[in-house]
């Protein structure tokens, strides 16, 4: 509950908590790699995270939302929410050349119209910073963390999308169709082992979609 009264739920949008501990992708999730590169390796832990191992590997995996999630209303706001870890820092990395954006773990979030949003694991970058990628202006990042935070210790973000879609794209935000992980390290050639948990959405009651069930925590 706010504090104007606003009744917020949490909405899980994956499914790590509801899939047995294991090797492998688990279901629900599709995996998009690069040409000419091996995918790294997958696991479900039994503290329900996904461990993505890669050594000189690289791909995306997505879990597609079965209804979009849409922007609040206007006088309203939510924020998605996960946990992850890094254990491996990439002290070489840098997210603004082609040839050696490496990250251990990048949220993607892809909206209706194509965009998308890449909350990454950086490395000598600035904590909040954000630019276009070398990809183009239709892919943005946003650094939440450094390479220096890579101590395998856990952080817990905590962020609005159609805010930050509005702030780079200065434009009314689309729906988001699915949200992901990526995890590269075919640039530098080297190893990065990382975690994460459950991606979840946090919004007023009357904005939540219509799918999984509510939650009443983290």
């Amino acid at each position: 509950m706010t504090a104007g009264g606003t009744l917020l739920l949490l909405q899980t949008l994956t499914n790590l908590n509801m899939v047995p501990a294991g090797a492998g992708l688990p279901a629900g999730w599709r995996l998009t790699g690069v040409q000419g590169v091996q995918a790294p390796t997958y696991r479900v832990t039994g503290s329900h995270s996904l461990r993505i191992v890669a050594v000189g590997q690289a791909a995306t995996v997505t879990f597609r939302l079965r209804q979009l999630l849409r922007p609040p209303a206007s006088t309203r706001s939510g924020a998605l929410t996960w946990r992850w870890r890094a254990e491996t820092p990439l002290n070489g990395a840098d997210l603004k050349r082609r040839a050696s954006d490496d990250s251990p773990l990048r949220v993607v979030i892809t909206f209706q119209d194509g965009r998308v949003l890449t909350y990454c694991w950086g490395n000598r970058e600035g904590r909040g910073e954000s630019f276009a990628s070398w990809a183009g202006r239709n892919r943005m990042v946003i650094v939440l963390q450094r390479a220096e935070d890579a101590d395998g210790s856990w952080h817990v973000e905590r962020r609005d999308p159609f805010s930050d879609y509005r702030r780079l794209w200065g434009n009314a935000p689309k729906p988001i169709v699915s949200v992901g992980v990526t995890t590269d390290t075919d640039g530098l050639k080297v190893r990065s082992a990382a975690e994460i948990g459950d991606i979840t959405w946090t919004g007023p009651q009357a904005d939540l979609p219509g799918f999984g069930v509510p939650r009443a925590g983290f």
